[in-house]
């Protein structure tokens, strides 16, 4: 009975290896849109600030390419638990919609859902990867 439970449990330890090294290394973290009720904007690589002003609740869109494993929000230097939502992305190009069952994942999508925001107001984000070398990158943009 024991000898049978023991090549149960290593048929599944074998069959399914799972490895924090199998994740690919964090290699950019971007904050891609921000978008209010009056306003939507895509962001580029390293603008610093939104073009437009934004009023009502806020939603920012944040690209990583490689897989992290400790992603912070801060509003105003402030860690901030916010609700959000994430979607794999795979491929070469890192795509929203390429996965495939069994395709692995080159990074993740997460929106991030906040409240009304004043003008001015920073927001940040942080992730240290999930892989060796433990790379931690960071973005921010501040709302006009």
């Amino acid at each position: 009975m024991i000898r049978a439970l023991l090549l149960v449990t290593a048929m599944f330890t074998v069959a399914n290896p799972v490895s924090a090294q199998s994740a690919p290394p964090l290699t950019e973290l971007r904050i891609a849109a921000v978008s209010s009720m009056t306003q939507s904007e895509r962001i580029a690589p390293d603008q610093q600030q939104t073009l437009r002003r934004h009023s009502g609740p806020v939603t920012l869109v944040v690209l990583e390419k490689g897989i992290g494993r400790a992603r912070l929000l801060r509003v105003d230097g402030i860690v901030t638990a916010a609700e959000s939502s994430q979607r794999l992305l795979c491929g070469t190009a890192v795509t929203a919609g390429a996965c495939h069952p069994g395709d692995s994942a080159t990074g993740i999508e997460t929106t991030y859902h906040l409240g009304p925001l004043p003008a001015g107001t920073t927001l940040t984000v942080q992730d240290t990867s999930a892989t060796l070398p433990a790379r931690t990158l960071s973005a921010e943009i501040v709302l006009r």
